[in-house]
């Protein structure tokens, strides 16, 4: 263990080939080591340097007895955050959101505060007058983009989340972000399909587009449902659909919750076009994609709806939508027709009801099959 805290040696290296570069020395085990920090063209000034080096200070010193006295910058919490918790326990895509959140909106205000010194209301009241930030364009020019409370609201979580990991490591003992109070109460209601807007974009549609619409709309799936689903997922003879995985960026995972692993009812319209599909697909083992290409992986949905489906809008003469619009139509045909809180719960696959409507029972398979069924109707064959 180590006597005391080692705050290391940093000093300019200068090169003979290539930019001079700040160099990080200090001791492990009795001997001297030293790491590159970067470049003097990265971190001009020390203190740029010192903020760089912190993340390996705090590494150096984890056994040392005086580290609780040396205070952590909010900068230095993420770089451990991302470096060490996220790979563990986050997706890629989360991470890759997690890496956008800080480096837009949490870095350019909290970086260089210490955690300690991070209070419940500066965080609340810097989220209320927080309406805009800076976006880099083309050319190195900076522009303002303005920011949605739902924005603000995966802002706050992430705080949170942060925070929480500091208490695991015993930098803290409480999480200032605990009573940060933020609404996600939209400004702007989501986009909607009326039934007449859904059936002029299906007229638009060739295959396998047209049965991917049918079925993302007609199940409510999200689109990494969507194209996670295998051939060994659909009980054509019971008429039901197991959601076991997703698919995102390339990478196939389970789903996150129980309640999104779950089985669904399936329409015999809706069987009938996905036994189509089945007839003229290259790749129709259990253990393929339903909606695989011709190398036997799914498509990426940004291409599917750059190339295909908003073309297909563009004709049909109906705006702008995005895959999340079919599920936002799903669940409001739900309630439009009639369906009981408890069924549209189960057909959408909450892991809990305040996500849907507060009420905490479980629907009978009749009742969703119905609901399923009446949907299907309105939204397509009516």
């Amino acid at each position: 263990m180590q006597a005391r805290y080692q705050y290391g040696d940093l000093r300019i290296r200068k090169r003979n080939k290539g930019p001079n570069v700040w160099q990080f020395r200090y001791f492990e085990n009795g001997k001297r080591k030293s790491v590159l920090v970067g470049t003097l063209e990265k971190l001009p000034t020390k203190a740029d340097a010192e903020r760089a080096v912190e993340h390996r200070r705090i590494e150096i010193n984890l056994e040392s007895p005086q580290r609780e006295f040396h205070s952590i910058t909010v900068g230095t919490l993420i770089d451990r955050f991302m470096k060490e918790y996220a790979p563990k326990r986050c997706r890629k895509l989360t991470q890759s959101t997690y890496r956008s959140l800080f480096k837009n909106h949490i870095r350019p205000r909290w970086e260089s505060q210490y955690v300690q010194n991070v209070k419940t209301m500066a965080v609340e009241d810097w989220l209320d007058e927080y309406n805009e930030y800076n976006v880099e364009a083309k050319g190195g020019k900076t522009t303002k983009k303005p920011i949605s409370r739902q924005i603000k609201a995966h802002v706050r979580n992430l705080m949170h989340t942060l925070f929480q990991a500091a208490i695991r490591w015993e930098m803290l003992d409480r999480n200032p972000i605990d009573l940060v109070r933020q609404s996600r109460k939209r400004l702007k209601a989501p986009r909607v399909l009326t039934p007449a807007e859904f059936k002029a974009l299906l007229a638009k549609l060739g295959e396998p587009y047209k049965t991917m619409v049918l079925t993302v709309a007609c199940l409510g799936l999200r689109v990494c449902e969507l194209l996670g689903l295998q051939w060994g997922d659909i009980d054509f003879e019971n008429l039901t659909v197991k959601i076991q995985r997703s698919l995102c960026e390339g990478e196939v995972n389970e789903t996150k919750t129980e309640a999104s692993e779950s089985a669904l009812p399936l329409d015999p319209d809706l069987a009938d076009a996905l036994l189509t599909r089945k007839r003229t697909a290259h790749h129709q083992a259990d253990s393929d994609f339903v909606f695989a290409g011709p190398s036997g992986k799914p498509p990426w949905p940004d291409g599917i709806l750059t190339d295909h489906l908003k073309p297909a809008a563009i004709a049909a003469k109906i705006g702008a939508f995005g895959w999340h619009t079919f599920r936002h139509t799903y669940s409001t045909m739900l309630h439009a027709l009639g369906t009981t809180p408890a069924v549209q719960k189960e057909l959408l696959r909450h892991a809990d009801i305040q996500t849907t409507l507060n009420i905490y029972t479980q629907a009978v398979s009749a009742e969703k099959r119905e609901a399923a069924s009446k949907l299907v109707n309105a939204l397509w064959k009516a």
